[in-house]
């Protein structure tokens, strides 16, 4: 009946379906069938077609022959997913204990139609005389033929008005099979000028030839803020071009990417391809084809750039490599270094992994050897920032209530004054933290999320920054209804409005999530703030993150507490990282630069070690904490976050699963290889009227494989009605 038998993947999110399926391969199909090509299916008893992609072609098949189902359409012209990215799939659904499908949607983006990124162009099906083709000489068609003739072949759209031709007569000829389609990828014409990389100093030349001479696959190339690491990027990038491969250099935000292009393709010109979630859905499908095409050679982008369809791939750098924004936050909750490292040993290529502050997870395989570590001390401009902390509480007996203290106030002055720039950092946008009453201690807060609201002062509106919910500010306590109802703890965006009645004369603009909505925003600030047409720019964690401006010599951290603070276990190094690589924004030019680190907590370890750059110091201390409170990375930590808008259901259900996973764990917990804790709620129980209940393990190496086995077994096999699941190794809160 079949010679040929195909496993695919469903494109389905159920977990009944988190298998793999067989169908038989037609006779219509069988020379262009190909492993990593999406097809139609039918699947179960309805008639409804399914998109499935292609994992294996076999000529033998387990299951009766009288149960094997066609495939009913090949989607695509040739391969959409490499054989090592399918690899790939079946690593990362083990590895984050996730479905199928959902690794599928990361490899194949939503909706991807590879053609719309084509042009579509007509040719004469035979060259041969009018009349052999048995067909009307009407003087619209001979125009076209004749053209064609001429032209060989051209684009469709062009021809109606090239021709004065209606799209019907072009059709009725593509209908009797004189004329036929073809989809070619556009290539852009146009020519971008390029420059030659700078020449490396002696340092980065080192570093260079460290990373293209190893024998390791892995590298953390740990160079402090403005030593040239992009340089040395861009050099080893084009290493791979010469010998005829592709790479992939990820960013950590999509602000960065229009930096990155900006210098990429000076460098490299129109060949680099840019992926992130802001493209449109033909601009992504546009991007995808390019680069399976070889019409690009760098493909630049956030997070998901990992997952672009290269080839024959030479090397992955994730810059910032310490940043949260690499783990994924939706399932499957990846974590992109993991993925580029195991991406290294499935096909051959090389990681660089770049940061000043790397993450105390990478920092610890560098030290035991797992990967190779690569140095930059030196600043190209060899001089680092000034860093001064500034102790709040003194700021306070002297009587300045606001949030910039008296020596920040002289700098930015100074600064102005200059016509230098300014970058003022706080980690909170909006207006107000929350609202609160000072007489009966209301506090206003979401009605479908276990948050408080924040302050906007655009729309006069409390927001809820999780679900999106707004209401207006309230004027009265609506519990007490007294009129002293305020703000407190300060934003984004009331640091804006300081900032402009104490610096009237300057161009001041915001930069964080609030206002940068609108596409092509974050593109603006940059061009702006480049160009000396921003005079302050106040922001949140997007600021930290590898902007280069060289005429940036004062930089305000406003309040490194509400960083301290935080409730994860990974608080210390976050601080440490925030505190450096916003100090780093500072001095980048031939202009000595001037931080000022403003906290209640001077005497502060984490801010006095960020302070004086001293990483060995810090991460020192750091791993001692870890290592006697067992955290990561010693140990692994995985939560099971069940979530419903049944209070009663979650809570009923996490509590079963919690005993068959205990029942199951038993002789691991005797031994002293996992930590089981019982179910709590989230630590913001309630978001968009669903509530949350976590269940968290710690786990040992050794026990990690067997209880990725045991949760997916109890929670991933089959549906939990009216409960979503959320499965995280490694959080970051606990």
């Amino acid at each position: 009946m079949y010679k040929n038998f195909v496993q695919v993947i469903l494109n389905n999110n159920s977990k009944s379906t988190d298998r793999l399926f067989t169908y038989g391969v037609p006779k219509e199909f069988e020379d262009i069938v190909q492993i990593g090509e999406r097809v139609s299916v039918s699947f179960g008893s309805s008639k409804h077609m399914i998109e499935a992609l292609i994992v294996s072609i076999d000529s033998r098949c387990s299951f009766p022959l009288e149960k094997i189902k066609p495939i009913t359409a090949i989607l695509d012209d040739s391969p959409v997913v490499s054989r090592d990215m399918i690899k790939l799939i079946f690593w990362m659904r083990e590895r984050y204990i996730c479905k199928y499908s959902d690794v599928l949607r990361l490899v194949t983006p939503h909706n991807l139609n590879v053609k719309s990124a084509y042009e579509k162009y007509v040719s004469l099906c035979e060259d041969k005389p009018l009349d052999e083709f048995g067909i009307k000489k009407t003087e619209n068609q001979l125009k076209v033929i004749n053209y064609l003739k001429k032209n060989k072949k051209e684009r469709i759209k062009k021809l109606p008005g090239e021709l004065n031709v209606s799209y019907a007569t072009i059709n009725n000829l593509i209908k009797k099979n004189i004329l036929k389609e073809e989809y070619i990828l556009c290539k852009s014409k146009k020519q971008v000028p390029t420059e030659k990389g700078m020449e490396l100093s002696e340092e980065q030349q080192k570093a260079y030839d460290e990373i293209i001479s190893s024998e390791n696959k892995v590298f953390l190339l740990h160079g402090v803020t403005g030593s040239g690491k992009t340089e040395v990027y861009m050099d080893v990038i084009e290493y791979y071009i010469k010998q005829n491969k592709q790479s992939i250099m990820l960013v950590p935000e999509i602000s960065l990417t229009t930096q990155t292009i900006d210098r990429f393709r000076k460098r490299f010109g129109k060949k680099i391809a840019v992926f992130h979630s802001r493209l449109s859905r033909k601009e992504k499908s546009i991007e995808w084809s390019r680069v399976i095409n070889r019409d690009a050679d760098v493909v630049i982008g956030a997070r998901s750039a990992i997952f672009a369809p290269i080839k024959d791939l030479g090397v992955i750098v994730i810059d910032e490599e310490h940043e949260d924004s690499y783990i994924s936050s939706s399932s499957p909750k990846y974590d992109t270094t993991e993925v580029a490292i195991k991406m290294a040993y499935i096909c051959g290529c090389k990681v660089i992994l770049g940061s000043a502050t790397p993450s105390i997870n990478t920092y610890y395989m560098a030290m035991n050897g797992q990967i190779e570590k690569v140095e930059l001390k030196r600043r190209i401009n060899n001089q680092m920032p000034d860093i001064k902390i500034i102790d709040m509480g003194h700021e306070l007996d002297k009587g300045n209530n606001t949030i910039i203290s008296e020596e920040l106030y002289d700098s930015i002055r100074t600064s102005l004054s200059k016509k230098e720039q300014v970058i003022l950092f706080l980690n909170k946008r909006g207006y107000a933290g929350f609202v609160s009453c000072k007489k009966c201690g209301y506090v206003a807060r979401c009605d479908r999320c276990d948050v408080s609201m924040t302050y906007h002062i655009r729309g006069n509106m409390l927001k809820c920054h999780y679900c999106g919910r707004t209401k207006k500010m309230m004027f009265k306590c609506p519990k007490c209804g007294s009129e002293k109802i305020e703000q407190f703890s300060a934003g984004t965006q009331h640091v804006e409005k300081l900032a402009n009645k104490l610096f009237p004369e300057a161009v001041i603009e915001r930069m964080d999530f609030d206002s940068m909505t609108d596409k092509g925003a974050y593109e603006n600030i940059y061009i702006k703030f480049k160009e000396r047409k921003i005079d302050i720019l106040i922001g949140t964690q997007m600021l930290a993150k590898g902007f280069d401006f060289p005429e940036v010599t004062t930089v305000g951290i406003l309040s490194a507490d509400a960083i301290i603070n935080l409730p994860f276990y990974n608080s210390g190094e976050k601080t440490f990282q925030l505190i450096t690589q916003v100090s780093g924004r500072a001095g980048r030019g031939s202009k000595k630069g001037m931080v000022f680190v403003q906290t209640y907590e001077p005497e502060n370890f984490i801010v006095n070690a960020a302070k004086n750059n001293n990483y060995e110091v810090f991460i020192k201390e750091e791993l001692k904490l870890r290592k006697e409170f067992a955290f990561p990375p010693f140990i692994n930590i995985i939560n099971v976050c069940l979530i419903s808008k049944n209070e009663k259901l979650v809570n009923k259900t996490a509590n079963e699963k919690y005993q068959e996973i205990k029942t199951l764990v038993k002789d691991m917990v005797e031994e002293r290889r996992l930590l089981l804790y019982r179910p709590v709620p989230h630590s913001i129980y309630k978001v968009n009227d669903e509530y949350r209940i976590n269940l968290f393990m710690k786990s040992s190496n050794h026990g990690l494989r067997r209880l990725r086995k045991i949760i997916r077994s109890v929670y991933m096999e089959k549906d939990i009605e009216n409960i979503k699941v959320s499965i995280n190794i490694n959080t970051n809160t606990i």
